[in-house]
């Protein structure tokens, strides 16, 4: 293994954030990237010894830290009576038939599910092993499984299984889904082609989706520049405090993995099924 100083990381940190103009997040990232490389080579951690815990590489991360002090895009949240207004707008008719019919149930399911933009749609490329494809949707009477083969709190890729119910309501997140899937199946979509598509059935990808959404929040009269697509998690996390739900069904219904406590409560359906229909109300 090469030999790596506290110095010589100094230097790479300071490289990476003054002439590659990375983010201290980033730089981070790297720093984890060689204390694993030497890690899974059965060799001591240069990062990490018995005689120094290179108390200067971690003054200069916390310089790098406060100068990286760019401001945050705002992220309004899409809460409720957002969404309701979207659905609204894209029932009367926004882009054609096909691709309103995709937005709304995209947007539905993003809400409902507290979904990461990246769990529903894809970046560049779609991958079947690890984007959302029509065979992930299964129906059951009273509810439908989204089952995500890959997501941000499940690294090990175990699969995670998000019930969305029936809320007999105008927005509901079953009955919209059904009536998508159904709709794909008809087009002749496989099990393994993209669940969301936009035009010319090509995969959604995240740019379109966004480009797409705020379309429709500028004709509902909202700055849609404010949104984006992370603002559907805030909004359902948002939605659901208002409506006094409990910390840790938000946190189950969302998949956080703060507050360990969590992880002891066990949350039937029903309780989910009655949180969802809450969510649901203006």
């Amino acid at each position: 293994m090469p030999p790596v100083s506290e110095l010589l990381l100094m230097n790479f940190a300071a490289h990476c954030h003054q002439q590659l103009k990375l983010r201290y997040s980033t730089i981070k990232l790297y720093l984890c990237g060689i204390r694993h490389f030497f890690l899974s080579s059965a060799v001591e951690c240069p990062l990490y010894t018995q005689n120094s815990n290179f108390a200067r590489l971690q003054l200069v991360m916390n310089g790098i830290k406060r100068m990286d002090g760019r401001p945050k895009l705002a992220r309004y949240p899409v809460t409720f009576p957002v969404l309701h207004a979207l659905c609204t707008r894209l029932r009367k008719g926004v882009f054609n038939i096909k691709l309103d019919r995709m937005m709304e149930t995209a947007c539905v399911v993003a809400f409902f599910g507290f979904l990461r933009c990246g769990e529903f749609t894809c970046m560049n490329s779609f991958d079947p092993t690890t984007n959302l494809c029509v065979s992930d949707i299964t129906r059951a009477d009273d509810h439908t499984i989204l089952s995500l083969k890959t997501s941000k709190t499940d690294p090990f890729r175990k699969g995670v299984h998000i019930r969305l119910f029936c809320t007999s309501k105008s927005v509901c997140p079953k009955c919209i889904l059904d009536k998508y899937i159904s709709t794909r199946y008809r087009e002749g979509a496989t099990s393994t082609d993209a669940l969301f598509v936009a035009t010319n059935g090509q995969p959604l990808t995240r740019n379109v989706f966004i480009g797409m959404l705020r379309q429709v929040l500028s004709l509902c009269g909202f700055e849609s520049h404010l949104f984006n697509g992370h603002s559907f998690r805030i909004g359902a996390a948002t939605s659901a405090a208002s409506k006094h739900i409990e910390d840790h069904l938000i946190k189950t219904m969302g998949r956080w993995s703060s507050d360990s406590y969590c992880r002891y409560i066990r949350t039937s359906k029903e309780v989910l099924h009655s949180a969802q229909k809450c969510l649901s109300d203006l």
